[in-house]
């Protein structure tokens, strides 16, 4: 007797950038099928469809489809909240790109309709499905490098001027990346101390170029994230994607530049950085809706994440050390 496979079904709300590489991801997953999408610009909606060959189909009727499982949130950040209120609202899981939303109450919002409809609402935090992460989160949880005294975490590379205009700055739409991994390595700090600086303030006019984090924890342990746009580093030992942990009784490190192809920036980094959207989809399709298992990061974490970031803003705009509560 042959058993069909269930096939989760999934549509994309945004065509951006960032859906290529969730389109290669569910490509990547045998049991996930891209059935429609939408954008905004409908011209680049119906191009992307054309291209995947798969339905074009306005958010309404997307978010109301019953042919549709899981819905992927890639919109702009301002309307992620209610794309994905729409789409729990019509009882279909959803994945958030990050960062989820600047407001915690949002988060926290959707993190109870979750609850309430019984369906997966999770946040793009998709570092944390690589298998150094899960590895270093084990380690750390087994205490197998012993009492944690000092985590380091950082990511820099020249942003295109041409790419800029498209984005918040690096402390809105990255530094959140860096705050869910000290979060799941570390804990919650209690107090953080930050500074952004700028160079092209022609095409950052209210934001910042780089930024670098101080975090202090409860026990004593400390953490350093920094973060730039500004430009490239090719030395020997490269800040492009760096992850460092120290113990009482050893430490980790992990390079996203540990595997490497080609000879261009884009492609340096580009292996690691695709693979964590493979596995983060994987994830959410195998182990969240069919296996019922929780994401490896939850809105809950989304939320304290947003806090560590809203922080972040506040002690940079203020010049002060910032608790968190």
């Amino acid at each position: 007797m042959i058993m069909s496979i269930r096939m989760i079904k999934v549509g994309f709300i945004g065509s951006g950038e960032v859906a290529n590489n969730h389109y290669d991801a569910v490509r990547q997953c045998d049991r996930a099928q891209l059935v429609a999408v939408n954008d905004v610009d409908a011209d680049l909606g119906r191009k992307k469809a054309s291209d995947w060959g798969v339905d074009f189909r306005s958010s309404e009727r997307l978010i109301h489809s019953s042919d549709i499982d899981v819905i992927f949130v890639l919109t702009p950040m301002a309307t992620h909240f209610k794309c994905a209120k729409k789409a729990l609202e019509q009882g279909k899981h959803v994945l958030i790109e990050k960062p989820v939303s600047l407001q915690i109450d949002e988060i926290q919002q959707l993190d109870q309709l979750s609850e309430k409809t019984g369906k997966v609402c999770m946040p793009g935090h998709s570092y944390l499905y690589l298998p150094e992460l899960s590895r270093m989160q084990k380690a750390i949880s087994e205490e197998a490098i012993g009492r944690l005294h000092y985590m380091f975490m950082s990511e820099t590379y020249l942003m295109a001027d041409e790419k800029v205009k498209k984005y918040n700055g690096p402390s809105t739409e990255v530094i959140c990346h860096h705050a869910y991994v000290m979060i799941a390595l570390m804990g919650i700090p209690r107090k953080i101390h930050s500074f952004g600086t700028c160079f092209r303030k022609e095409q950052f006019p209210s934001s910042d170029e780089q930024v670098v984090v101080n975090a202090e924890f409860e026990n004593g342990a400390l953490a350093q994230l920094f973060l730039s746009w500004a430009g490239f580093d090719e030395t020997s030992d490269p800040l492009t994607w760096k992850l460092k942990v120290l113990g009482a009784n050893g430490g980790m490190h992990f390079s996203r530049r540990d595997m490497v192809k080609g000879s261009q920036h884009v492609q340096r980094n580009q292996i690691l950085y695709d693979e964590a959207f493979e596995r983060e989809v994987d994830y959410l399709i195998k182990k969240c809706i069919l296996q019922k298992r929780k994401p490896l990061s939850t809105m809950k974490n989304a939320a304290a994440t947003m806090q560590i970031v809203n922080a972040i803003h506040s002690s940079i705009r203020n010049e002060r050390v910032e608790w968190i509560e």
